[in-house]
């Protein structure tokens, strides 16, 4: 059965769902031979994808709610039916009310399915808004629509959110950023003792990264280790309201030569950035599945982070973890890194071995086309079934 999929990403116009979808669509194409419609921002990125059995609609990216509203629960259905649609694909975390065809749902935000208090310090109001308005479109899902999660611990909050079958659920792991293969020498390779230590924090300025404990964490570093170290942030200050006054913060408390901030970075950048540091460091709090994780393995760092269970799922024994809500464990965590050669050769061991079980564009795309045909079918998605490595759930 070929099936004609409209695929809605009007809202994808920054961080990792901008990169996903920059990722899957082609890799959507190259499948089976269905044929697709994707409704993106007009971005030179989007512009540029040319793929077999793919055509792109460029719109007028908009940040008004009531404008998204009209867009999702009128315009799209009229496309869908204009376009004699077999099913919808919806990248950006919300579906029409009441969608016309069948429907799937690519769910990205942590968010709408988590209930952490402190996540939500420093949300606007608006913020407020459109979470709790998530919340209530996810406990009141239209019978023909199925939802993809990328992680076992989103599945499980989400079915405990809203009162979705389980076979209405599907887990399907993400991907990071694709960068070139690592040049020949060693992943860490030993540097001297008295060169500063660079953890790298590759993360959009938003409440839920809990960047601001690092300001407190670099003081408390200072007493723990003799040794200079830098903590290389990648804020832009538009990316949220909370971004100014962290870069504030953190120039007021006399870190800014510890917590170095180099802006939002292109692919060949970040790669440089990747590729020159001794460690990464994520201090979040929320994430619908942390595509740095995957990036961070692939130069072979050693990876510290929270210990939630997301960060658990995706990490498993390849990371040093820490309460992210405690500066002082923070601190201990990157002292430990910093002073244990053995423990930065072995976590990024283990990196790489988790990450060599990620699943490939292709294979994700493969699962996500099966759950679109079954959905357009009118058969649930799976009964929790997820694409996993022999050792589990990516």
């Amino acid at each position: 059965m070929l099936l004609k999929v409209v695929i809605e990403g009007r809202g994808l116009t920054v961080g990792g769902g901008k990169v996903g979808v920059l990722r899957i669509l082609p890799a959507l194409a190259r499948r089976g031979g269905h044929q697709y419609v994707a409704f993106l921002p007009d971005l030179p990125e989007y512009a540029a994808l040319d793929c077999p059995n793919l055509r792109v609609v460029l719109t007028p990216p908009s940040g008004n709610v009531l404008v998204r509203e009209w867009w999702l629960n009128v315009t799209l259905p009229r496309i869908c039916r204009r376009e004699r649609a077999d099913a919808l694909f919806c990248l950006g975390n919300f579906a029409p009310h009441h969608p016309p065809v069948p429907t799937v749902i690519r769910l990205q935000n942590a968010y709408y399915v988590y209930r952490d208090a402190p996540a939500c310090r420093g949300l606007t109001l608006r913020d407020r808004l459109i979470v709790q308005y998530g919340r209530e479109h996810f406990r009141h899902l239209a019978a023909n629509v199925s939802v993809i999660v990328q992680t076992e611990a989103m599945r499980h909050h989400l079915l405990q959110e809203s009162s979705l079958s389980p076979a209405r659920v599907m887990v399907i792991p993400d991907r990071g950023m694709s960068f070139p293969a690592l040049p020949a020498r060693a992943a860490n390779p030993a540097r001297d003792a008295s060169a500063p230590f660079t953890f790298l924090c590759v993360a959009l300025c938003s409440p839920n990264k809990n960047l601001e404990v690092l300001v407190e964490a670099a003081k408390i570093l200072r007493t723990l280790s003799p040794r200079p170290f830098r903590c290389v942030l990648t804020i832009d200050r538009h990316q949220h309201p909370i971004a100014p006054k962290l870069l504030a913060k953190i120039e007021r408390a006399g870190v800014g030569d510890l917590l170095v901030n180099v802006g939002s970075l292109p692919p060949e950048r970040l790669s440089e950035a990747y590729a020159s540091a001794d460690a990464f460091i994520l201090p979040t709090l929320l994430e619908s599945f942390g595509r740095p994780y995957d990036e961070a393995m692939h130069f072979g760092l050693p990876i510290l982070t929270s210990d939630r269970d997301f960060a658990r799922e995706r990490c498993r024994d390849a990371a040093l973890y820490f309460d992210p809500l405690d500066a002082a464990s923070v601190a201990q965590a990157m002292a430990t890194v910093m002073a244990d050669a053995d423990l930065r050769l072995d976590l990024a061991a283990k990196g790489r071995r988790v990450r060599a079980q990620t699943p490939s564009w292709d294979e994700i795309a493969a699962r996500c086309v099966e759950v679109l045909e079954r959905t357009a079918r009118g058969e649930s998605a799976g009964e929790g079934e997820a694409l996993l490595s022999p050792e589990g759930a990516m």
